[in-house]
């Protein structure tokens, strides 16, 4: 990864790791470009969306004593209690690169709520990321296309191969009620 961070000449962001959160007080920029969920008067990053962050300079990330994290140290952190954290974080780093505002899930599979403005419309997604190789049955294929379809979304499988390569492919009901 490493990109060149996006807010030219402004300050360094700062967020406060507090469990599985970046608390930002400032978040108001980063709110604006789709980051996060608002609580009360701070700003809720996810581990994926602060690693990202990180990454592309645009945010700093301190422990509750004060400590600053690198990206390295905040991946590792995150992975002890997600395995698929960095499965997690090539697909949301690809959707943003592609322009997209992805908010992740929390689930026991990745996913991502996507939203891409299409002219006057806009087109909705839930994205599923699985490592090349992962199992997955019948009924939660069709329980995760149901869920789609009830939130007027289409179902995307994002799959990472060893590489880091993605491959996104559309699932679709064409058959039945």
């Amino acid at each position: 990864m490493t990109y060149q961070g996006t807010l030219a000449y402004a300050a360094m962001i700062k967020g406060v790791l507090k469990d599985s959160k970046v608390v930002v007080e400032d978040g108001e920029e980063l709110e604006e470009r789709g980051y996060g969920r608002r609580e009360e008067r701070v700003l809720m990053l996810s581990l994926v969306e602060a690693a990202y962050l990180i990454d592309r300079g645009d945010l700093e990330v301190v422990s509750e004593d004060g400590a600053t994290l690198s990206f390295e140290e905040l991946v590792r952190a995150a992975t002890v209690n997600d395995p698929s954290f960095w499965v997690r974080l090539l697909v949301y780093s690809d959707l943003r690169h592609r322009g997209l505002r992805a908010r992740p899930l929390e689930s026991a599979i990745p996913a991502f709520l996507v939203e891409k403005k299409v002219r006057e419309s806009e087109k909705r997604y839930l994205v599923l990321c699985l490592e090349e190789g992962t199992r997955v049955g019948f009924k939660d294929v069709e329980a995760y296309l149901r869920r789609a379809m009830e939130a007027r979304r289409e179902l995307i499988f994002a799959i990472v191969d060893k590489e880091g390569n993605i491959s996104y492919y559309r699932v679709e009901k064409v058959m039945g009620a």
